[in-house]
């Protein structure tokens, strides 16, 4: 398989994990286009007998541990206004019930601290099992399962703050 097929196979789910670790739309797709080309730059080392999806998701995790070390990358501030925002959500199936508990439920993720949104994109927004996020992460099953505990917890407070 050619990059570009791997691009057609898995650019969606990437834009996506992309959009859900970082904290703007800007960022979003420089994680994109950097983890494309690890990718390019790496595809000599991919072991063909094991998931491609698992060794883009790492690539880009760790691509995404890189940014959030530059220190100037965290203090970059969004400009995408509530308006646009609530018009990329009008375009979601409404799986999620009312838009604006859906757009609650994004801003409390977002607020998440580093480790642990990256835990909830894996786990829940990838549909990764905890061994495949541990992997991915390469930290224990323990920390991934304490990680996504205290997001649920800390997502759960927000919401509550919400209404």
């Amino acid at each position: 398989m050619n990059i570009s097929s791997y691009i057609d196979a898995y650019g969606k789910d990437l834009s996506r994990l992309c959009f859900s670790l970082c904290k703007n739309r800007p960022d979003a797709e420089d994680l994109y286009q950097i983890t494309w080309e690890k990718v390019l730059r790496g595809i000599s080392k991919y072991d063909t007998s094991k998931p491609f999806d698992k060794w883009l998701w790492t690539i880009c995790i760790n691509a995404h541990k890189d940014m959030e070390k530059n220190l100037f990358r965290r203090r970059v501030v969004s400009f995408e206004s509530e308006e646009e925002l609530e018009a990329r959500f009008r375009n979601l199936p409404n799986k999620f019930g009312e838009l604006d508990e859906y757009i609650a439920l994004h801003n409390a993720v977002k607020r998440l601290p580093y480790p642990k949104r990256q835990a909830v994109a894996l786990y829940y927004f990838k549909d990764l099992n905890i061994s495949e996020v541990a992997q991915i992460l390469g930290v224990p099953e323990g920390t991934v399962k304490s990680r996504l505990q205290s997001a649920r917890d800390f997502i759960r407070e927000e919401l509550m703050r919400e209404r």
